[in-house]
């Protein structure tokens, strides 16, 4: 039996962290959102992620200094909006004098160009400044900066390679991603939004100006009929199958 059961503004494919972040904010900002998971919160990708909450290191390299900067004042932001679900984590970088660049970057032309002698390698001087810039562009007040150790006396340097000499020690945190994926959609649900799980979209129409969408409960089969201005396909690794089967039109 199928029944046209709730209208919204904005309605949401998906409860992993994108759904749920988008839901908190739309709702926030005053919209009517609804939110549809087949399964449970965060129960693919955003919850099999590395845990890592990080400001994008290796950007650096490619001269994209504004995306870190945005990442790393997020994940101040994350550490003091959410002490209870994340943690500083200290991360030790063992450096060598035959060190080189993975691959061509931006910067490894750049280094070509004005010291050839240096043949691809990589100098430790690079390497701090690097770490300088992503201990402050971010505007860092939680985590401790980044420091230089002695790997042939410290403990960090037991069991490291005799060419390891010395390393440098850094910031990022990690996140609980399950628990952030709830919370934020508890705090969607707060500010007046619907979270439905275990409940599968099964077709998507778009009428005049605004969305059809069917939805089946996955544990008792029931149909329900919903009508949104807007819809969000937040699906992860089945974006495509949402925009191919059930959308049916370009994304």
């Amino acid at each position: 039996m199928t029944d046209v059961k709730l209208d919204y503004d904005l309605f949401i494919i998906g409860g992993g962290i994108n759904g749920c972040g988008i839901a908190r904010d739309a709702s926030g900002r005053g919209l009517n959102v609804g939110l549809a998971e087949m399964n449970d919160l965060a129960s693919a990708t955003s919850s099999a992620s590395t845990k890592l909450f990080h400001g994008g290191l290796r950007y650096l390299e490619y001269f994209e200094v504004n995306l870190v900067r945005k990442a790393l004042i997020e994940r101040e932001m994350l550490l003091r909006a959410m002490p209870h679900i994340s943690w500083p984590m200290r991360f030790v970088l063992p450096y060598h004098k035959d060190m080189r660049f993975e691959g061509s970057t931006p910067t490894s032309k750049i280094l070509n160009v004005v010291m050839p002698w240096m043949k691809g390698r990589r100098p430790a001087w690079l390497i701090r400044l690097g770490l300088f810039l992503y201990d402050n562009l971010g505007g860092r007040k939680i985590l401790p900066s980044t420091s230089t150790l002695d790997l042939r006396t410290a403990p960090e340097g037991e069991g490291i390679e005799d060419r390891f000499e010395k390393a440098f020690e850094y910031s990022d945190c990690w996140v609980e991603d399950a628990r952030l994926v709830v919370l934020n959609a508890r705090d969607a649900e707060n500010r007046g939004a619907t979270i439905m799980v275990r409940t599968k979209v099964i077709s998507t129409i778009r009428h005049e100006d605004h969305w059809v969408v069917q939805l089946r409960d996955q544990d008792t089969d029931e149909e329900t009929t919903i009508r949104a201005k807007m819809l969000v396909n937040a699906a992860g690794p089945w974006v495509g199958d949402i925009i191919q089967q059930k959308v049916r039109l370009n994304s």
